[in-house]
């Protein structure tokens, strides 16, 4: 089967991917790190490559330059996570929190709310698989200059159908309506150059739930 286009995937190349390859693994780790360690030997390259991805929205920094957001996961608090081994890692979407442990064969608790009603939803993820649910994403689609603000804000995890169509009219706004299924089909074309790290058999520092 082809790999399926995604706006999280489609905008890194080269050494934008070498980057993010590499942060995801330290955020993974609970690391904030600065950029020129995710490229050794190349510092100018890698600074030059956290400012383009900040601008384009795939990134974030702290106050110190260190990276604390790529490639879907990020060290501060948001409402989408999914907790794996007793420990929670935050995402800047549902899809995120979603297509993660997917692409990574994970067991995992998927954590997030409703955007129409704010209801929490729990998903259950096993080998990578999200058990069967009402529960549907929204996946927008590109083109997106900012993914942050343009896809990741709106790519949710809702109850039900008929709570997205309340919200979201798909007929006239660019995008899918997916099941968990296929949206961790999504996923795992979305992840999988993070697949081979092996990042879900490594210990890590734990974090407090919230």
């Amino acid at each position: 089967m082809p790999a399926m286009s995604s706006p999280l995937s489609d905008g890194l190349a080269g050494a934008a991917r070498d980057f993010a390859v590499a942060g995801f693994a330290a955020l993974w780790d609970g690391r904030a790190v600065l950029p020129e360690a995710l490229l050794p030997g190349r510092a100018e390259q890698a600074g030059a490559t956290l400012a383009q991805l900040v601008g384009d929205g795939r990134a974030e920094v702290d106050d110190a330059g260190r990276l604390v957001g790529v490639h879907g996961l990020t060290l501060r608090p948001t409402r989408h996570r999914f907790v794996h081994g007793d420990r929670p890692h935050f995402t800047w979407c549902a899809f995120d929190a979603v297509g993660i442990p997917a692409a990574l064969t994970l067991d995992a608790d998927v954590r997030t709310t409703c955007p129409a009603c704010d209801r929490p939803i729990g998903v259950r993820v096993a080998a990578g698989r999200p058990e069967p649910s009402a529960a549907v994403l929204w996946l927008p689609a590109p083109p997106v200059r900012h993914l942050l603000t343009e896809f990741c804000a709106a790519a949710d995890i809702y109850c039900s159908a008929a709570h997205l169509r309340g919200r979201i009219d798909p007929a006239r706004s660019p995008g899918e309506l997916l099941d968990l299924a296929a949206a961790a089909d999504r996923g795992r074309s979305a992840w999988g150059d993070v697949a081979h790290l092996g990042v879900g058999r490594r210990g890590a520092p734990g974090a407090e739930l919230w």
